[in-house]
């Protein structure tokens, strides 16, 4: 062993534990002799700001820590109810300046009171000043969408009377709720997942921006249900696929999305002449979405792409809560198709027509599931992504839950009404606005039905009246009953 050095191994005794004999040779057990023995902890001293002294917290900042607490998993709760399970905003006031983390950027200004004047700016940032400002030098009939409805919003609002505080508020119209409300799901899909060139470049494109802001909407929904969203390599010629494959958080359930919007005459760019009675004809879109036959349970979001009137035939609950009769027969015809088995999981039919009322004020939107009758998926992370696309259009008017309270309501809108009066003259039937005759004819014998509404129906909605306002007014006329002063906005 010469030339090596030797090591000297101590046999370290073991811990003892606390029903071993305790090595004082007492005889008695550990717990019982020297652990005992053990010098008492000293209680932690705590100091505060007003230099008290305490050895121990006092029972009112144990209440007042636990009311901290819980004030701040409420405020948590009450966001994530109304905007989703995203990422919460970060956004800080430094030297005057307001500043938003958007990801991995940060956004400031000092001209952002609200949050919607962030995503005013936010736009174009991301989508570019030079192309915006391209786009803006354009005749109003050829320019985007988007731009015209930025202009078409910043126009509304300046119309507006100035607060005491100098800002203005107002119930939107509709191309300004078109505008914040692709704005606030560009920012959740840029916030939460990240936006790629590709798909920045088909929103700016006229002819593929209507898929691309549908397919926005879709994925913002995906994270506003507590999905992760995994986009397919769309380079891949190979075979056919969906948007792109989510994972819900909570049940790990895999689904695939594909997202689908009617094209419509005159419609978001579309060239021609706009219909006067849409057809539905969404059944290509959903074949399409079923042939591309993903690896998993397949949603579909389908925009309907309708006027509020007509979406409120198709896609409002019926008597009995049933769905109307021409989704209905789609729906039948689709499954027909198949060997008589629903070839989806579930259909999510969604409409937003802020672009039919883009100087009015921005009409109801509609919202309708579709389950099959045997979904493959489970029913936890099907009810997230329906919920969560019923929270479209709810957007912060805050920067932050924790900065005190929200901004006053917004002041309503107050529309002018405008009197008709309906006379009934054997089966004719005059209208008089404001005391002057309409150039349109009515009957009484145009009989109005719930799936065939009468010409006169039409006219009552088109001047703002509602369905069912529109249908007991019928009823009268087809009875040969004048009615005089019948209110409208339009």
């Amino acid at each position: 062993m010469s030339g090596k050095r030797r090591i000297k191994i101590r046999n370290r005794p073991s811990k003892l534990g606390r029903n071993d004999p305790c090595r004082c040779g007492s005889g008695l057990k550990y717990k019982k002799c020297c652990l005992s023995k053990a010098k008492p902890r000293e209680q932690r001293i705590m100091a505060s700001k007003d230099g008290k002294v305490w050895k121990e917290a006092p029972p009112e900042l144990h209440e007042k820590a636990i009311r901290v607490f819980e004030e701040k998993q409420r405020k948590e709760e009450e966001r994530v109810a109304r905007f989703g399970q995203i990422r919460p905003q970060i956004s800080a006031v430094h030297q005057g300046q307001r500043m938003v983390t958007v990801r991995n950027r940060i956004y400031y200004s000092d001209k952002w009171k609200f949050f919607p004047d962030f995503l005013r700016d936010y736009v174009p940032q991301v989508l570019g000043l030079e192309w915006c400002k391209t786009e803006a030098a354009r005749p109003e009939a050829e320019r985007h969408p988007l731009i015209n409805w930025r202009a078409q919003g910043a126009a509304y609002m300046n119309a507006q009377p100035t607060q005491p505080d100098g800002s203005r508020v107002a119930l939107p119209c509709g191309a300004l709720a078109a505008y914040t409300c692709l704005a606030y799901d560009l920012y959740v899909v840029d916030d939460n997942g990240g936006l790629d060139d590709e798909f920045l470049q088909r929103l700016k494109n006229r002819e593929l921006f209507q898929g691309a802001r549908h397919e926005l909407f879709a994925e913002a929904t995906c994270y506003r249900a507590g999905f992760t969203v995994q986009h397919e390599n769309e380079k891949d010629g190979n075979t056919r696929h969906a948007e792109f494959t989510v994972r819900h958080a909570t049940t790990g359930q895999l689904l695939s999305v594909e997202a689908k919007s009617r094209h419509r005459a005159g419609v978001l760019a579309m060239p021609g002449t706009p219909e006067d009675k849409p057809q539905l004809r969404l059944t290509p879109l959903i074949n399409d979405a079923v042939a591309k036959k993903p690896s998993h349970p397949l949603v579909i979001f389908v925009d309907t792409n309708l006027p509020f009137k007509w979406a409120e035939r198709v896609l409002a609950r019926q008597a009995g809560n049933t769905i109307s009769r021409p989704l209905q027969i789609m729906l039948d015809r689709i499954k027909k198709q198949h060997n008589d088995v629903d070839p989806y999981c579930m259909i999510i039919f969604s409409n937003h027509p802020h672009h039919y009322a883009v100087r009015d004020l921005d009409p109801q939107q509609h919202l309708l599931s579709v389950l099959s009758q045997q979904p493959s998926a489970h029913m936890l992370s099907l009810r997230s992504l329906f919920m969560a696309a019923g929270l479209y259009g709810n957007i912060p008017m805050g920067f932050s839950m924790e900065e005190g309270d929200p901004p006053p309501p917004a002041v309503p809108v107050v529309s002018p009404k405008v009197r008709y009066d309906l006379q009934v003259t054997e089966t004719d039937v005059n209208v008089l606005r404001e005391g002057k005759a309409v150039p349109k004819k009515f009957s009484t014998t145009d009989k109005d039905r719930p799936q065939a509404p009468s010409a006169l129906h039409e006219f009552l909605e088109d001047i703002g009246l509602s369905r069912v306002d529109a249908h007991m007014i019928c009823k009268a006329i087809e009875e040969g009953k004048s009615i005089s002063g019948v209110y409208a906005t339009k």
